[in-house]
């Protein structure tokens, strides 16, 4: 079950097998960064980033704020602020984790990743207007990957599919597909057949309606104006 992912390891687990197969140490040390790593994450989105460390493609639709792996360091340290109550340790705690996320894109072969983004994300105000054209830049420049499209839906679409609540898609070779769904009240992480059929339709009639990725960065361009003057 450990193998599998469907239960936890705990250190003298990790440590006798460390013993066992003769690994000298790594094993153990390796189970504590990861431990570490997952203590900084809620309980309920550990699953969802161990989903992304495996997924050759993933695809995901915002309608309100950018993706946390697109994300820069401002912008997401301004949007862990916001939580009523938290300290600031614990928003640096959280952002380090949402930063350790976005490795997987820095990888030699990095997942596939489609994003769609409605047009009010890109004025919406986050932080400062010095955040909000820190975050545009960074989307062009995300843009530019090979294996990066950043699409927008235009407000003038009229697609109400969407408004519900973000998601996201996951695929792998050696994974069953996922889809990661959110709400105002709660998240989840599923991989119902029936569940993720429809989560993916959602995305497929969202992205028809989207912008080319050309037209998109056109748009974002733009919008990077207002968070200049």
């Amino acid at each position: 079950m450990i193998e599998r992912g469907e239960r936890a390891a705990k250190e003298e687990f990790a440590s006798k097998v460390d013993e066992v197969l003769n690994a000298g140490g790594a094993l153990l040390s390796a189970w504590r960064k990861a431990n570490e790593q997952a203590t900084r994450l809620p309980t309920w989105f550990r699953r969802w980033v161990e989903i992304e460390q495996s997924a050759d493609s993933l695809r995901t639709w915002q309608p309100l704020i950018v993706p946390g792996l697109l994300q820069t360091a401002d912008y997401a340290r301004a949007l862990l602020s916001g939580k009523p109550g938290v300290t600031h340790d614990r928003v640096e705690t959280s952002l380090a984790a949402r930063i350790d996320r976005q490795h997987i894109l820095d990888r030699e072969d990095p997942p596939m990743l489609w994003v769609v983004l409605d047009e009010g994300v890109l004025t919406r105000p986050v932080g400062n207007k010095a955040v909000m054209a820190g975050q545009m830049d960074h989307l062009l420049a995300m843009a530019e990957r090979p294996r990066v499209t950043v699409q927008v839906l235009p407000r003038d679409s009229w697609n109400t599919t969407g408004l519900m609540g973000a998601f996201a898609i996951a695929r792998g070779r050696n994974m069953p597909e996922m889809a990661y769904a959110e709400s105002s009240v709660y998240a989840q992480v599923t991989g119902d057949p029936d569940e993720v059929v429809e989560i993916t339709a959602r995305y497929e009639t969202i992205h028809g309606e989207a912008q080319t990725q050309r037209a998109s960065s056109d748009l974002i361009r733009e919008t990077r104006k207002q968070w200049t003057t």
